[in-house]
């Protein structure tokens, strides 16, 4: 995916949380509570694009007094998106996390789902580079 993509998508996801409430009462996670899936390898803030874009998100909607943490990691070759929102599915329900219907359509380049708990949203995107077929994995936790 070419890096002009890259910045569309990442903006188009913190927007999709950011206009997404949730409701209830328990205390708020950290994507550090989030299992990372298995095999996946994090990608940092200086050591690569995607990842400082992530991090420019988070300053830019703290500007505007949201409160969003954003990670990317690389998925393993043979990791489907099937594959990875079952294990979301079973991790994030096992921990009082709901799913929500989201009106973007999945296409061969971006998947997503989100998760509500408490006042808390939880954006889990898989990302397909078109050329090299490599895959990503985005987190973006949004805190009301």
């Amino acid at each position: 995916m070419r890096l002009l993509n890259r910045m569309f998508v990442m903006p188009l996801v913190v927007l999709a949380v950011l206009a997404l409430a949730a409701c209830g009462g328990s205390a708020p996670a950290k994507l550090a509570d989030i299992p990372a899936y298995p095999d996946a390898v994090q990608l940092k803030p200086g050591e690569n694009p995607m990842a400082d874009t992530l991090a420019k998100n988070v300053q830019q909607a703290a500007s505007m007094g949201a409160n969003i943490d954003q990670k990317i990691y690389t998925l393993p070759k043979d990791a489907g998106w099937d594959q990875v929102k079952k294990f979301y599915t079973d991790k994030l329900t096992a921990d009082g996390w709901s799913a929500s219907n989201l009106p973007i359509p999945d296409n061969d380049m971006f998947k997503m789902t989100l998760w509500t708990r408490s006042t808390q949203s939880l954006t889990v995107a898989q990302l397909t580079e078109p050329t090299s077929k490599d895959a990503f994995l985005l987190f973006s936790l949004s805190t009301q």
